[in-house]
């Protein structure tokens, strides 16, 4: 498969997922997501879309050329997992960045090590989960306890 036509795949599918992505904010929040309180507007919002399809395509040219991938299939779950990998990238390096700046001395590894700023400023401030809501109990409830 050429490079080309690897990434239209690439494009394809990553414009895909931001389709559906849409979809689920639509039908979440009933309105497009750049009109909530505190969000971007509709060009940062368009600028961020077409950033990861391109990032989709480009990875997906780029695996083709190397001879990694040969299929259409192939190609589409390249494009496919590139705004995916970049998205979690980002939400990866806000904490590490944010513990760069304002981390004043390493505190988790001896100030001798090779690694201890990189280890110090690579921790979370706090680890944010985000749980399921508890289900209420109603009357009609037949599940044994």
């Amino acid at each position: 498969m050429s490079a080309a036509g690897a990434a239209m795949w690439g494009l394809f599918a990553a414009l895909a997922l931001e389709c559906l992505d849409l979809l689920g904010a639509l039908r979440r929040a009933g309105r497009p997501p750049w009109r909530g309180a505190g969000e971007p507007g509709v060009v940062p919002y368009a600028i961020s879309a077409a950033v990861r399809c391109l990032t989709g395509a480009g990875l997906a040219a780029a695996v083709a050329a190397a001879g990694q991938v040969t299929t259409a299939g192939g190609a589409a779950a390249v494009g496919l997992a590139a705004p995916l990998l970049l998205t979690h990238l980002v939400r990866l390096a806000r904490p590490v960045v944010g513990a760069g700046v304002s981390a004043g001395t390493p505190a988790a590894a001896p100030t001798g090590s090779p690694g201890s700023t990189l280890l110090a400023s690579a921790r979370p401030s706090r680890l944010r989960v985000k749980l399921p809501a508890a289900r209420k109990k109603t009357g009609d409830d037949h599940r044994a306890d």
